[in-house]
């Protein structure tokens, strides 16, 4: 390993504290709690739309309006539910993290209106997840359709082909009945004549019991073909079915999910600048109080505002005796001391012989006072 890439390890190494193990955490769960939200929105909205367009089709107006009415409505009800709930979710759970993980009485309020706001979400995003997953209904009105027009079209088939023989029969019986009709005329005496039309009765019968026959077949055919459609649409029904089950548990797992990004990343968040705020208070406060009391010997010395630039501050000594006599700051001498060093140094104040001069307005000493920190809080992180 040579020096370059030692440095880059321990660049890599040195940021492993809670921030640098945390920071890239806190800023994806935090963006991806929003894509929660408009998840959410669009999971219930196909619970929230279908009621919403049903009741204002019935009371108000149909068609585009009605559906138009109805979708501005849904949206903007769930948008403004989803505001809602994640400012509930951020004060309880700022309450929460600030008393150590414990529910207390003073945020009993907020939990409660916090859990039935996100019980109320999980509802409308599970039930309008479901309504979404269920497609067996359209689905099997489609291919109830189908068999249906296949049916139809089988039986406009098989009729044609049976009515080549039904004709065929009805002539055939039309022959026999006149047959019958010269048989009972011809005297007994004409046994040939009998016989011949005896023969041609019985020729026909025949035919007839044939053509029957085959318009049997035909009919069996069509039914074992109508069968077979019957059978396919239940089985299609019966996929249909249970691709919605599949679907329905895979999106109500997806909703779960959804709303779990919503808590996660808005809980996280409030937990990561809380932790934070804990691990750095120790070393910021410090230099919030010299700041403090930059500021406010600043004001004491500028008299709020009112000493002008040109001015003749008041000596050290002097200064020393009034922070001493007027505050409880402990080792004042010292802080005057500093403060004074300081402001010289930035060129608040300005030496002219012996005498200290004021050689900045008051805003511009206010605004050192802020640059200065920046200043301090390099030299409190030295080692």
């Amino acid at each position: 390993m040579d020096l370059k890439e030692y440095d880059k390890l321990r660049k890599k190494i040195s940021v492993k504290d809670f921030e640098g193990n945390n920071k890239a955490l806190d800023k994806w769960l935090y963006g991806f709690s929003y894509v929660g939200n408009i998840g959410s929105i669009f999971f219930a909205y196909f619970l929230v739309y279908p009621a919403l367009l049903k009741a204002i089709t019935i009371n108000l107006v149909s068609g585009f309006w009605g559906q138009a009415i109805a979708i501005t409505f849904s949206v903007v009800f769930l948008a403004i539910f989803e505001i809602i709930k994640r400012y509930l979710i951020k004060n309880f759970s700022s309450d929460f993290v600030a008393n150590q993980g414990k529910i207390k009485a003073a945020i009993l309020g907020w939990f409660m209106v916090s859990l039935a706001i996100v019980l109320v979400s999980f509802y409308l995003s599970m039930i309008g997840a479901k309504n979404l997953a269920t497609t067996s209904k359209i689905r099997d009105n489609i291919a109830q359709t189908s068999v249906d027009t296949q049916k139809d079209s089988l039986t406009v088939q098989f009729e044609r082909k049976k009515k080549i023989y039904e004709v065929d029969n009805q002539a055939l019986r039309d022959v026999n009945n006149d047959l019958r009709k010269n048989l009972a005329l011809t005297p007994v005496g004409f046994s040939t004549i009998r016989r011949d039309y005896q023969s041609s009765i019985d020729k026909n019968a025949n035919i007839i019991s044939e053509n029957q026959n085959e318009i049997n077949k035909i009919d069996d055919k069509l039914k074992t073909r109508v069968d077979e459609l019957k059978t396919t649409l239940v089985e299609t029904k019966t996929n249909n079915a249970s691709e919605d089950s599949n679907n329905i548990v895979l999106l109500l797992v997806i909703a779960i999910f959804v709303e779990l990004m919503i808590i996660g990343g808005v809980y996280f968040r409030e937990y990561f600048e809380f932790k934070l705020y804990c691990l750095n208070q120790q070393k910021f406060d410090k230099i919030y109080l010299k700041k403090d009391r930059y500021i406010a010997l600043l004001m004491f010395i500028y008299k709020e505002g009112k000493t002008a630039v040109g001015d003749k501050v008041m000596s050290g000594l002097e200064l020393k005796e009034i922070v001493a006599t007027k505050s409880v700051i402990p080792n004042s001498n010292k802080v005057v001391e500093e403060f004074l060093h300081d402001m010289d140094r930035v060129g608040v104040f300005n030496t002219v012989g012996k005498r200290r001069m004021i050689n900045a307005t008051y805003q511009e000493a206010m605004d050192a006072v802020d640059k200065l920190d920046d200043t301090l809080r390099i030299l409190e992180n030295m080692k």
